[in-house]
């Protein structure tokens, strides 16, 4: 589907088994799919059910997950500077990169505390829609719902030719 849809299925899912199991999957999203690493135990690993979601609970899910990312941090500092409320002391002069960021950081712990500041929203909207495609990946958990995307679990003893290119990029993150 794309990483626009499997960017924000992995923080959902990666949300889902720290919540089931304790664990953090690293999980990593490409276009070709998603990859997460699963810490071996004496349990049968996770199935389906992991990675399928309610339609209705999904946004609300990444929406959670992704306000504590870099990315949010980053696309804040952007909005934040359209807005202009990232002054700077000499206006002839740009700004290191390093001050930006740490402006940026010090009026994200005071806006977060606000959920409805309008910058805050700008952000959630920006990722949510313009960086991810939430709206996509609700679609494709509907369809999911309704039977018209069907789950398989497949037990191989290596990767298919397919899942080589995500295990191999994976290797390199």
């Amino acid at each position: 589907f794309g990483t626009p849809v499997h960017a924000p299925w992995a923080l959902a899912i990666n949300a889902r088994l720290r919540e089931r199991y304790g664990v953090d999957a690293q999980a990593m999203a490409a276009d070709d799919g998603i990859v997460l690493r699963i810490p071996e135990t004496d349990q049968d690993p996770p199935g389906a059910e992991l990675i399928a979601f309610e339609p209705d609970e999904i946004e609300q899910l990444v929406t959670t997950e992704v306000g504590g990312s870099a990315l949010f941090a980053a696309r804040f500092r952007e909005c934040a500077a359209r807005a202009l409320l990232l002054p700077r002391r000499d206006p002839g002069r740009r700004s290191p990169l390093w001050q930006q960021r740490q402006r940026s950081a010090q009026l994200l712990e005071v806006a977060s505390r606000y959920p409805s500041f309008p910058i805050v929203l700008e952000t959630v909207r920006e990722v949510l829609q313009d960086v991810y495609d939430v709206p996509a990946l609700i679609r494709v958990h509907r369809q999911i719902a309704e039977r018209r995307i069907q789950l398989v679990d497949v037990a191989t003893h290596r990767a298919s030719p397919f899942a080589q290119s995500l295990l191999f990029g994976y290797v390199a993150a």
